[in-house]
């Protein structure tokens, strides 16, 4: 290069002015297009864009938003991570999904210096995979639906694209992130109260706040003071989810064979009623007529679904199991506890339980598709709930799902649990395992001569079962949307 050539130098300050300029081009050219096309009368499809940063497949609550979307003519953008395979959505042609990919999992027992250190690394690289898929992989929204939490660092993301492209903002409150954050590195800690002040600060404006309760909506009307309408959205169960048969339980059962998993993860086979082609663990078929009827000696169904994460202590379900079995009373009948689900302590209970010695009760775990999960419920005699809030404020969906199947539940008791579950009318509150153990006790001594109480929670469980997520959605979204 010659003394004569220019040479263009350009300060750090200068760089930001560039960006920012762009910024605002991209925003008002953005502004400029919308406004035309609304102008000159334009078809526009309706666009929504949804985001998870967690396993699609395990998120039912987005995928039934999605759904809900599709439904109502809007085009879906569906980002989120993949895994566990999202059956309802992946063939709906209204919905695209965008995978993104996994940062990096640290085990949960690692130390927390290592946790600290290797945190912003794993949101530097959502920040970047975020921004990519949202400005330049997926058409401008109309409106973006953002799963909180987690909070960092989707919210603040999502609050600035919102910005850039003109958007609209609905922020759906699952919980509060700085909560579960709490739960690993304690509540009194200081990266904790800053995770608080980023959550309210980055969440305290939308066009819509929906909650999951409504001790969540007055947390963010009266404490929070956030921005946009707050909406109470409960979580109800879509319209599959419904009681079984006699006869399609026996199918079910036969399909899945309960009894073979039983003899894989226990000790001794003295638990299992003898066996025929005609029958199950629970039923039995004529082979006269073809009718199917429960057999008298059968176990009591009990299942508990878990994420396998730390709000979820089931040494509880554990202990009250092991009491149960210790029962004396002959017309006390045995006890089958199935737990479904996925996550970081399964590995750990399940040692536990591979420990256990029992006679009566048996304890296994399964993983089932989204299609047969509902079956299983639907089978059941009674559901066990052992979530707790980590910030007294999200309902367990879990229970959403068994009261939609018509399983009365119990439940481990904390603050705003009676928005869904109503102590001895459509279910149990415990608060630890003597009282669970109790329950389960009263509950099936002598049954089904003695089956009253469970039936009258049943009763009570099917006025819930009237209202169901689709209907629940229309009213509530619908005007959401237009306004």
């Amino acid at each position: 290069m010659s003394d004569s050539d220019p040479i263009i130098k350009l300060s750090e300050s200068n760089i930001l002015a560039i960006f920012l300029v762009f910024i605002v081009l991209f925003r008002l050219i953005g502004i400029y297009f919308q406004n035309r096309s609304l102008s000159i009368g334009l078809n526009i499809s309706k666009n929504v864009t949804l985001i998870v940063l967690g396993d699609i497949g395990r998120s039912p609550r987005m995928r039934y938003h999605a759904l809900s979307f599709a439904q109502n003519g809007w085009t879906v953008d569906f980002i989120g991570y993949d895994g566990t395979t999202p059956s309802q959505i992946i063939d709906n042609p209204k919905i695209k999904i965008h995978y993104i990919s996994h940062p990096w999992r640290l085990p949960e027992n690692v130390p927390k210096m290592l946790f600290l250190l290797f945190a912003p690394i794993k949101v530097y690289s959502q920040i970047l995979i975020l921004y990519w898929t949202l400005l330049f992989r997926i058409n401008r929204p109309d409106f973006v639906l953002v799963q909180n939490p987690p909070a960092i660092p989707t919210l603040m993301i999502v609050q600035f694209v919102c910005w850039l492209r003109s958007t609209n903002l609905i922020i759906d409150w699952h919980n509060f992130g700085y909560t579960i954050l709490g739960l690993r590195l304690g509540h009194d800690s200081r990266i904790v109260k800053i995770a608080k002040w980023y959550e309210k600060l980055y969440g305290g404006r939308a066009h819509a706040h929906l909650t999951v309760s409504s001790a969540m909506h007055r947390e963010l009307m009266y404490k929070w003071d956030v921005k946009g309408k707050i909406v109470t959205l409960y979580d109800k169960p879509p319209a599959h989810f419904r009681r079984l048969t006699i006869d399609e339980i026996h199918e079910f059962l036969l399909r899945i064979n309960l009894e073979e998993i039983i003899l894989k993860q226990s000790i001794g086979s003295e638990f299992l009623p003898p066996s025929s082609t005609n029958s199950t663990l629970l039923t039995t078929k004529s082979l006269a007529d073809n009718t199917v009827k429960y057999r008298h000696d059968r176990p009591i169904l009990i299942i508990s679904s878990t994420s396998w994460t730390a709000d979820e202590d089931f040494s509880i379900l554990l202990k009250a199991a092991q009491r149960c079995d210790e029962v004396e009373d002959e017309t006390f009948p045995k006890l089958l506890f199935v737990i479904t689900g996925k996550g970081p302590l399964k590995e750990k209970y399940e040692k536990e339980i591979s420990k256990m010695s029992m006679r009566r009760v048996r304890i296994i775990t399964m993983w089932l598709s989204a299609e047969d999960y509902p079956l299983l419920l639907g089978s059941a005699d009674l559901g066990v709930c052992l979530h707790t809030s980590s910030s007294g404020m999200d309902l367990p969906m879990k229970v959403v799902d068994m009261f939609g199947c018509g399983l009365p539940v119990c439940a481990v008791g904390f603050d705003c649990l009676n928005e869904l579950v109503r102590h001895n009318k459509n279910g149990l509150i415990f608060n630890n395992e003597e009282q669970l153990a109790e329950q389960l006790i009263d509950l099936f001594t002598n049954y089904p001569a003695n089956a009253s109480k469970l039936e009258s929670m049943r009763e009570n469980v099917s006025e819930f079962q009237k209202d169901r997520w689709d209907t629940n959605w229309d009213r509530k979204i619908l005007p959401l949307l237009e306004s």
